[in-house]
């Protein structure tokens, strides 16, 4: 059973890897299997159908969400620094893999991966805007950040500032990713 479980650990780590790097149409099975050692039936005994894998992906960052917001909140409540975090998360893992947002991939993509994706990418993007929207109201009604407008339609414009940021830096490099993390910082009144 172990070694079952982390096959297909290593499947959805390597096929994570290919869709930040290509997108989800980016890849088959046989780029999976290849690297992997193993053939392309040992993929489809854990994940039936392409699309029962794109939901392991997308379920893995919902995770890695979840758990990075946690750890974001545990650092203490202080919205400053949760949004702080929330930013040198997505730096960091911009320039240790140059990958894109998952969620701008996703969106990428959207009307071409299978259908029962979808949900699962909802759920992605409602979970993000939910948190982001919470760390800024709070930080509003603290005092620390100033904006016009609901908080949910700025927590939107944050992540698509973000997003878009790091589809830029692909081209650009690393720098217009910077530049956009500060102007989110003097946009909500940080300098």
């Amino acid at each position: 059973m172990a070694k079952r479980s982390n096959t297909r650990s290593h499947i959805v780590r390597m096929a994570t890897d290919l869709y930040v790097d290509r997108g989800f149409n980016g890849f088959s099975y046989q780029d999976i299997s290849g690297p992997l050692g193993v053939k392309n039936a040992a993929i489809h005994y854990h994940y039936a159908t392409k699309g029962d894998l794109g939901v392991a992906i997308i379920d893995r960052y919902r995770e890695i969400l979840r758990k990075r917001t946690g750890d974001f909140m545990e650092h203490g409540s202080d919205p400053v620094g949760q949004l702080d975090a929330y930013l040198r998360f997505i730096r960091d893992g911009y320039v240790k893999d140059g990958s894109i947002c998952p969620m701008g991939i996703l969106a990428a993509d959207y009307h071409t991966v299978p259908e029962q994706m979808r949900p699962h990418a909802e759920l992605l993007v409602h979970e993000m805007l939910a948190w982001l929207t919470r760390v800024l109201e709070e930080g509003r009604n603290q005092g620390l950040f100033f904006f016009n407008g609901p908080a949910g339609a700025k927590a939107a414009v944050v992540k698509s500032c973000l997003q878009g940021g790091a589809q830029l830096a692909r081209i650009s490099g690393v720098k217009v990713l910077d530049q956009v993390i500060e102007q989110v910082r003097r946009d909500l009144g940080l300098g």
